[in-house]
């Protein structure tokens, strides 16, 4: 096998759709790309590594939705600077061998960890689109002389989709009705699990609840 870069497919790319997973153990959403290749002769092999971003700046947000994401942008006069990309995913999927075209299923993860700013975004969107850039890198394979090939994809590869937030808020519902994980370290747990029982709370919900009322947050 012999790495040739001057020879490398010429690939584009363009997602067509996204549905839900249907086997998946967590909510898992699929962005259908569409790959096609105006090289003659077949792309024998893709080994193709994917970066979801989220591009914020592509789209508008009225003073609800601000607020809301001010644990990603922070304040309204920081937006100017901190309003970019959110990575989403990373994951790589081996696309099998063509010719012209192909499509391939990306699976993108919809995760509960309000941690990642991607998460903590998708949760602030009540509504509108949510603007993806795709970027893709990896390796091609394909015939040069009747020879197996392989050479690195361009670092200009990408696309761009919109999908609906509404359909981010109805997968993590079908998978997790109106609950919410959080996640705490053990001594975290500890602590709640202590002032449960002190309090003789029903529920590590009731104790929250609690808590929240005797800080003074609004319901």
């Amino acid at each position: 096998m012999s790495a040739d870069t001057s020879v490398t497919p010429a690939l584009s790319w363009r997602v067509t759709g996204a549905d839900a997973e249907p086997l998946a153990t967590v909510p898992t959403l699929r962005l259908a790309v569409e790959i096609s290749c105006s090289t003659p002769g077949p792309v024998h092999c893709v080994v193709l590594s994917v970066s979801v971003r989220i591009a914020a700046a592509l789209r508008d947000y009225d003073a609800a939705t601000r607020r809301a994401l001010r644990g990603v942008f922070g304040t309204d006069e920081q937006w100017a600077d901190s309003l970019g990309d959110l990575v989403w995913a990373q994951p790589t999927v081996v696309v099998p061998r063509f010719t012209g075209s192909t499509v391939v299923r990306v699976p993108v993860p919809c995760g509960s960890d309000v941690e990642l700013a991607s998460v903590s975004y998708l949760q602030a969107l009540s509504d509108g689109d949510v603007p993806l850039r795709l970027l893709f890198s990896g390796t091609v394979f394909h015939a040069v002389d009747g020879r197996l090939a392989a050479a690195a994809l361009p670092t200009d590869s990408e696309a761009r989709y919109r999908i609906p937030a509404r359909r981010w808020h109805e997968l993590r519902r079908r998978y997790f009705g109106a609950h919410r994980w959080v996640r705490l370290d053990e001594d975290t747990f500890d602590r709640l699990h202590d002032y449960r029982v002190r309090r003789a709370c029903a529920s590590p919900q009731e104790a929250i609840q609690t808590l929240l009322r005797t800080g003074g947050s609004q319901s």
